[in-house]
């Protein structure tokens, strides 16, 4: 059960910041000799570039339409990176769990991906750039408390994974049809014919 939990909380954190999932597992399991968590996460190689790329996360996801790119370069990764540690950590078991982890994983983070990346297409459009930053260290905190919640009490996490994965579902739907309307309003001002309104007759 803690593997499954840790594999769900893994996989929500992995949708926003896969690279800090991934560096808060290998870490947690050299110091605190965690079983559910492979060795192989807990490589010094693998430590030394998830931390240079957590670093290189926070920082590209603070800036304004830079974190819409990084955004799109990541919709492969994190959702990789989620089914991955589902892998890694069901594979202890045997290669039926790991499969059934690695699908756990994935989804979760393509849940938790999808809602960031609408979130942050609805803020870029705002007016006040602070706004995008304070988005982004909400994320961050949220990020980081799961992934140690992941850690120490996973079966907390994976509470608190599902009922972000349900808010983030939710996300998704309000925030693209708020996107819709705001084009539709850019695009009335543009000069297109309003929806509803048929062409003027020639």
């Amino acid at each position: 059960m803690d593997a499954f939990m840790m594999t769900l909380s893994s996989g929500v954190v992995s949708g926003v910041r896969p690279y800090l999932m991934l560096f808060v597992l290998g870490l947690s399991g050299r110091l605190l000799e965690i079983q559910e968590i492979p060795q192989v996460m807990q490589r010094t190689d693998v430590l030394v570039i998830t931390a240079v790329l957590v670093i290189v996360d926070f920082l590209a996801d603070k800036v304004q339409f830079l974190d819409s790119v990084w955004d799109g370069i990541n919709t492969f990764v994190r959702p990789v990176a989620g089914g991955a540690i589902g892998f890694l950590l069901g594979g202890e078991t045997d290669t039926t769990t790991a499969v059934i982890y690695a699908i756990v994983g994935t989804g979760a983070a393509l849940g938790t991906h999808g809602a960031k990346a609408a979130t942050r297409a609805a803020v870029n459009v705002s007016p006040e750039p602070v706004s995008n930053v304070l988005v982004s260290v909400i994320e961050d905190v949220v990020a980081v408390v799961l992934a140690i919640l992941a850690v120490l009490l996973p079966i907390l996490a994976g509470i608190a994974a599902v009922l972000i994965l349900i808010a983030a579902i939710v996300a998704i739907v309000v925030l693209v049809r708020f996107v819709r309307k705001w084009r539709a309003r850019r695009e009335a001002r543009n000069g297109a014919v309003p929806e509803g309104t048929a062409p003027p007759l020639k």
